[in-house]
């Protein structure tokens, strides 16, 4: 729920109840967010796409084995199967090795039905975490390999 917290829409109606020194960004940087975490938690190189018009592929992600989609949903209840079939749709017209749908929650059951067999990983909101902390303890390691007399 923190993920949810600080890159959800604000509801201009009702005004925040959380502390200033609270980290809040625009929920168009979760896209940044999530792309930064796996280029560094699966290696690869990846590309937002612009806010509009983007047909529901927030980023690209490429990687030795190809090209995989990605969107992300910056929710507080589950992801039903819509974003799932939006990415299958754009891998196949793309020709991308896989997808990913990324979500601060989770799934509902008939998204993670829909998404078997089709070459989505769908990161619920716990996964997000690790992949995050994972990222961060390979950026540990690469700069122990390139500065070894400064650790």
């Amino acid at each position: 729920m923190g993920l949810y917290m600080r890159f959800k829409t604000e509801n201009v109606d009702n005004a925040p109840t959380y502390s200033s020194t609270y980290i809040k960004q625009d929920p168009l940087m979760f896209e940044h967010f999530v792309a930064d975490v796996f280029e560094k938690a699966k290696g690869g190189s990846t590309w937002v796409s612009p806010s509009s018009g983007d047909f529901g592929v927030d980023f690209e992600h490429r990687t030795e084995e190809g090209l995989y989609l990605g969107q992300v949903k910056c929710y507080q209840n589950d992801v039903a199967f819509d974003p799932i079939a939006l990415i299958h749709s754009n891998m196949v017209k793309m020709r991308a090795k896989g997808g990913y749908v990324i979500t601060t929650s989770s799934f509902t059951t008939a998204a993670r039905q829909y998404a078997e067999g089709l070459d989505i990983e769908l990161i619920d909101g716990v996964k997000l975490v690790e992949l995050w902390l994972s990222g961060m303890v390979n950026v540990e390691q690469e700069i122990k390999r390139l500065l070894p007399e400064y650790i």
